[in-house]
């Protein structure tokens, strides 16, 4: 088998497991974003990697790539929503007053 018959099965390969991995992860961070919001630093470290991932995984196809790239966003979406919660100021309770 020449080198570049080589290159091209290995290439092939790390694009399978690229298109296998990414998703799995993303739905991975999203839930738990959704569950545990004290995993919210490790969802941002699966994102930041997914995000640098995608460019180098072309092989996917335009319809996984769409999907994928939704999903990524939807991530992105729900880690700042879950930032601002956790750095919303807290308000204590007011009770009102009868008179």
């Amino acid at each position: 088998m020449s080198n570049d018959a080589k290159l091209a099965e290995l290439r092939a390969r790390t694009d399978w497991e690229l298109a296998v991995l990414i998703p799995r992860e993303l739905e991975r961070a999203l839930t738990m974003v959704d569950r545990e919001p004290a995993l919210g630093f490790e969802a941002e470290k699966v994102y930041r990697k997914m995000a640098a991932l995608l460019p180098r995984a072309p092989g996917m196809g335009r319809a996984a790539d769409a999907r994928i790239a939704a999903r990524l966003k939807e991530l992105r979406f729900r880690l700042d929503r879950a930032s601002a919660r956790a750095n919303a100021p807290r308000r204590p309770a007011s009770f009102a007053s009868g008179g």
